[in-house]
């Protein structure tokens, strides 16, 4: 592959740019540039089409540079960008939301996810009185302080049922883990005893419903509704972080998907249709502290009109037709992921692609995950080689083995990566 415009593009991003690069997962030994996108695929500096499964990833949910959502933010533009003022798009996008997500009588958007869950954090301890919060070891919930702990832990991460906290980068303060209590995924006796002991100092739970960030883990049968149960009983506040499973998995999230109510919920990525708007909302009497300013909330570029032109159209556009593009997407997922799975189990090779259908992980070698103990048993170096020759192939996916779909997917992308994964295979079982 000829990436001699991405290469001389990256060595004069860095003389500029930190790194080179605008995010920490870019940093990869050859990144390329990408020129432009439509639908499915993207084309680099260089020529290179590429069949893309990162889609932005996740947030392209309707593909790239989808029609219905160029044109409302081009008419969006026409009127104004910025306001600094209350325009019709807020009430219009959040009754969408709450028409959607089963758990969400009033909304508020921010920029980022990040800033969302930050934010809800702070939402629950003024709701319960209460400081600390238990997150669960490998979920990731943002880069803040606050939050980003034991996301990644790979040396001293003390016993599998009483895990340590592990800043995750150096310049988090020694205090940034005080009020947080890092509990194994899938283990709902933990849980129930660390609330039994700890119940009255705790003010929320906060999760992702299926731990896409590592290995694609399904939280075990009764165990979301196992915690809904608990938080409850304990007066704790129950925070699905659906970021990555928001207006993906399900319009509702994977709370639909699941039939498992929090009190809180933050969303992003596929929300937008590919423009930085994230939300997070809840029950009225949570929200009502919002709604009331008891706990500000606050931010120049909430609700940018820009964003919420791009979301609205993009929610409409999945809610259509009784969710047609919605079952489109687990369709193409489906046809891919037992696509890849024969692949796999015809050749011998030490691979399967696991998880639900519009997002889905491949792994290897092939284990029943239950936690991130689990995960860290895989094979990563041999996951690595497999993306980096798929990548040879024009077909992009996350390096952890990530697939997303989009509306824009289509029978032959997926034939096209099929094909490209069986040559893929016949190279990679030729170097053994």
């Amino acid at each position: 592959m000829n990436l001699a415009k991405s290469r001389a593009a990256f060595e004069r991003s860095k003389l500029s740019h930190a790194g080179g690069v605008g995010n920490a997962l870019r940093l990869v030994p050859d990144p390329f540039f990408i020129q432009y996108g439509s639908d499915s695929r993207m084309t680099d500096l260089d020529g290179n089409e590429y069949i893309d499964y990162v889609i932005g990833y996740g947030a392209l949910i309707l593909g790239h540079s989808p029609k219905v959502v160029n044109d409302a933010v081009i008419e969006q533009i026409a009127k104004g960008s910025m306001f600094g003022a209350c325009c019709e798009l807020e009430f219009m996008v959040s009754e969408e939301v709450v028409r959607m997500v089963p758990s969400i009588d009033l909304v508020r958007f921010s920029n980022s996810g990040s800033e969302a869950l930050h934010f809800v954090l702070r939402l629950a301890r003024a709701y319960t009185g209460r400081e600390k919060v238990i997150k669960f070891e490998g979920h990731y919930h943002g880069w803040t302080d606050n939050l980003f702990i034991s996301v990644k832990p790979l040396a001293n991460m003390g016993l599998p049922n009483a895990p340590w906290k592990i800043r995750e980068s150096p310049g988090l303060p020694e205090n940034a883990a005080d009020n947080l209590i890092i509990l194994p995924w899938n283990n709902l006796e933990a849980v129930e005893k660390t609330l039994k002991n700890k119940g009255h100092e705790i003010a929320a739970v906060v999760l992702e419903p299926i731990m896409f960030n590592h290995g694609g883990i399904f939280p075990h049968e009764g165990y979301l509704a196992g915690l809904r149960e608990l938080t409850s009983k304990f007066g704790v506040t129950l925070i699905f972080d659906e970021i990555v499973t928001g207006f993906r998995l399900a319009l509702g999230g994977a709370q639909e998907y699941f039939g498992v109510t929090p009190d809180l919920t933050v969303f992003g990525k596929a929300f937008g249709g590919g423009y930085p708007i994230a939300g997070f909302g809840g029950r009225k009497e949570i929200m009502n502290l919002v709604a009331t300013n008891q706990v500000p909330h606050m931010g120049t570029f909430n609700s940018n009109p820009l964003c919420l032109a791009a979301a609205l159209a993009t929610l409409r556009e999945l809610s259509k037709d009784n969710g047609r593009v919605m079952r489109h997407i687990s369709e193409m997922g489906a046809k891919l992921r037992k696509g890849l799975n024969q692949v796999f189990e015809n050749s011998g090779f030490p691979m399967r692609a696991t998880s639900s259908d519009p997002i889905f992980v491949v792994n290897s070698p092939v284990l029943e995950l239950r936690d991130f103990r689990d995960y860290i048993k895989l094979d990563f170096d041999f996951i690595h080689r497999f993306h980096r020759e798929m990548q040879l192939e024009r077909v992009w996916f996350m390096q952890r083995g990530n697939f997303m779909l989009s509306a824009a997917h289509k029978e032959e992308d997926i034939e096209q990566t099929l094909d490209a994964a069986r040559r893929v295979i016949k190279r990679l079982k030729g170097k053994k």
